[in-house]
């Protein structure tokens, strides 16, 4: 009986996670974000893995937004990177004139001033770049409106527009 469990198990358990991609991939579009890639970093200590993504790229820019938990209304997290050109560079965030943010979406979503954190400081970085797609890193640090603080690390995106 147990091999038969387990064997079952076995061949059930990748239909789930094709069943949460596709239920993901819906909710992804959705909710605006039509694009593919990825935007991974570490948030102060916990992983953030922004699956859903929006880029645009008009007249030059470059805005890349990342976000995970896109299903659930509570408790979504963002990471939105904005480029003043598409050039293969690095920007620091204390003084240029790219921006990038953290925002955290929890219990109540119509209050979010405090949850949305600015980079004061840290770097941007486009590694590479085409027609349809971008790769970076960045890493920076982050303030919200009252003072608190995180601190995004090893950060990267790689999508495709």
């Amino acid at each position: 009986m147990r091999p038969a469990l387990l064997l079952l198990a076995v061949l059930t358990l990748p239909a789930c996670d094709a069943v949460s991609d596709a239920v993901d991939d819906a909710a992804c579009q959705a909710s605006g974000y039509a694009d593919s890639g990825t935007v991974r970093a570490t948030v102060s200590g916990d992983s953030f893995s922004g699956t859903c993504v929006r880029v645009d790229r008009e007249s030059g820019t470059l805005t890349i937004v990342g976000a995970d938990n896109v299903v659930s209304q509570n408790d979504q997290e963002i990471i939105t990177l904005a480029l003043p050109s598409d050039d293969l560079r690095s920007y620091d965030l204390s003084n240029d004139v790219a921006t990038a943010a953290f925002a955290r979406r929890t219990e109540d979503p119509n209050d979010q001033s405090d949850e949305v954190y600015v980079a004061t400081s840290g770097t941007l970085t486009v590694t590479a770049v085409s027609d349809d797609s971008a790769e970076g890193t960045f890493a920076f640090s982050a303030r919200n409106a009252s003072g608190a603080t995180v601190e995004v690390s090893g950060g990267r995106f790689d999508v495709s527009f």
